[in-house]
């Protein structure tokens, strides 16, 4: 694709999105004052996930690396 195409094809991807929080996160991702100066504020539904996480770790609720190579093997 060219330049322009990639250009039309992320306009028309972006003009279907009705998730406010991804396109403040576009929008920071595109501006590069953003990325160079400001701290990123992960949205509640990330800090859930994360929350979730550690959680499950802290539960021993995870699979090793060596385990899920182990399982994929098999």
């Amino acid at each position: 694709m060219t330049t322009k195409e990639l250009k039309h094809t992320v306009i028309d991807k972006v003009n279907e999105i009705e998730d406010d929080t991804l396109l403040n996160d576009l929008i920071k991702l595109i501006d590069d004052n953003s990325l160079d100066n400001d701290i990123y504020q992960l949205s509640s539904n990330h800090k859930a996930a994360i929350d979730k996480a550690i959680k499950q770790i802290e539960n021993g609720d995870y699979v090793t690396n060596e385990q899920s190579n182990k399982e994929i093997d098999e």
